[in-house]
């Protein structure tokens, strides 16, 4: 059985690994050089974000192996009508191991994902989502807009 828990700065190489593998099922890998710039500033950003709680991770974890992971960028924008405070939710990197997909990992760390977001008493959520993600965003009531998928959790 797979436990759950929340990623720290000691976690950064597998998340910047899983960005990678994510990316890959949709993006062309770039060249070396341009992998390790990007790899130094997804580096500078993660720890920049999660020191300021602007970036929160969570991973899955089978026998000290980390099998899947997603993580929150919380984003303030200006307020509006509908978000008076402005503030919002990115989740990002929604990714699990192809020998570990189908076994409700990605929905158990997606709920933590959305527990996080109510704590942090924010109601606008949204994300890109992939084909093979599509069905658990619906799951949990995402629909689409026109280029990302979004749920507004207000009460």
């Amino acid at each position: 059985m797979y436990s759950l828990r929340k990623a720290t700065k000691y976690d950064m190489e597998i998340l910047i690994e899983f960005r990678i593998e994510f990316l890959k099922d949709f993006q062309e890998l770039p060249s070396d050089e341009e992998l390790l710039i990007f790899k130094e500033n997804l580096k500078k950003f993660l720890i920049e974000k999660m020191v300021s709680d602007e970036f929160v991770a969570w991973l899955a974890v089978y026998d000290n192996e980390i099998v899947a992971t997603s993580g929150i960028s919380y984003l303030q924008r200006p307020p509006h009508f509908s978000n008076p405070s402005g503030k919002s939710a990115y989740i990002m990197n929604m990714y699990t191991k192809p020998e570990w997909r189908r076994k409700g990992i990605g929905s158990a760390i997606f709920e933590k994902l959305l527990e996080e977001i109510k704590k942090a008493g924010i109601q606008n959520i949204s994300l890109h989502a992939t084909p093979n993600g599509r069905n658990l965003y619906e799951k949990f009531g995402f629909t689409d807009s026109e280029d990302y998928m979004g749920l507004d959790i207000s009460e």
